[in-house]
């Protein structure tokens, strides 16, 4: 039986034994979103007038100051042309240009006083809103399709050689190269089983946030396995990873919020020490997790008990004769 004390000496003692590429490795990882990373959509926009229909009459070029008035309607008093004029739809949005003379001592605007009106209508407006509101739409799913294409096929596999990074690590001395081992073994098979793997905490957390939750945690050791077994059957991976997570889900759970002092000293020192010591240290410790599980769970196969192990490269031993009654 495994307990926070024991995987987190193992973990000091990986971290002692090879520090400085841990952390490369860790800090890798970390900058790359491997397992922690997000991504922000900032949208910056910009809004000009048009210069067509402005009347130029009695302002000096030099001066001419632009005030962009929004009004609810037009005075029919400030402007009794249009008033006159049934044929014209009524604006919305009027736009004024105002010289350094300013208004004429009648108060009346228009030509004589340097004023230029022009507006636009209420369909216009309609069409405008419309077109920009379907290209952020567009721009948002191509962006979306980037970001989830990136995740499959890089950052996966990514995750899976830091994972076997961190468990040879535990176990012994590894070296970076390790980091891409889940592109140099059964590429398109860890990519896929790391797909359905997202698809089903995806699906779950629809449902509601707590059973997705509680997916996430029973799907934990799929990277880890994989790190070790990149050609298990998507689902044979899954499976084994809720037999490990079986009552070991919320002590995962407790382990996770064991680093939460150490996270309040990464942000004292500037993330400096968050760097140089907690995440090489945390994804130490569920790696070591991974070691303890993996030698104590029990698996089932063809109808007998096995401890720890007891599978093959492929799976094929654990998997055999086995019925998958969990489903997703």
């Amino acid at each position: 039986m495994w307990t926070r004390a024991k995987v987190k000496e193992q973990a000091k003692a990986a971290l002692h034994r090879n520090y400085w590429k841990i952390v490369l490795v860790a800090s890798l990882l970390f900058l790359l979103g491997c397992g922690s990373g997000g991504y922000q959509i900032y949208q910056s926009a910009h809004h000009g007038g048009t210069e067509s229909g402005v009347e130029e009459s009695g302002v000096e070029e030099s001066g001419t100051e632009v005030d962009a008035v929004i009004e609810g309607e037009v005075a029919a008093e400030e402007n009794p042309e249009q008033e006159q004029d049934e044929g014209k739809p009524q604006s919305l949005i009027s736009i004024r240009l105002k010289g350094d003379t300013g208004e004429t001592e009648t108060g009346e605007t228009g030509s004589e006083a340097g004023i230029g009106n022009y507006s636009i209508t209420f369909w216009e407006t309609v069409v405008v809103g419309t077109t920009a509101l379907v290209l952020f739409m567009v721009l948002l799913f191509f962006s979306s399709a980037a970001v989830l294409l990136v995740d499959i096929f890089l950052l996966n596999p990514l995750s899976v050689g830091g994972s076997r990074f961190m468990i040879r690590s535990v176990e012994d001395v590894a070296q970076v190269k390790e980091i891409a081992y889940g592109f140099d073994h059964s590429y398109k098979n860890v990519a896929k089983v790391l797909f359905y793997k997202e698809l089903y905490v995806f699906l779950w957390t629809l449902v509601f946030v707590i059973p997705g939750i509680v997916k996430m945690y029973q799907y934990y050791m799929v990277p880890y396995l994989l790190a070790e077994h990149p050609d298990l059957e998507y689902k044979t991976a899954l499976q084994m990873s809720r037999d490990m997570m079986e009552g070991n889900k919320w002590k995962t759970f407790v382990l996770g919020l064991s680093f939460l002092l150490w996270d309040f000293f990464g942000a004292v020192t500037l993330g400096v020490g968050w760097v140089l010591y907690v995440q090489p240290y945390r994804q130490l410790t569920f790696a070591a997790l991974y070691c303890e599980l993996k030698n104590t769970s029990v698996i089932y196969s063809a109808g007998q008990t096995v401890y720890g192990g007891g599978f093959g490269d492929d799976g094929r031993l654990w998997q055999e004769d086995r019925e998958d009654t969990d489903g997703l």
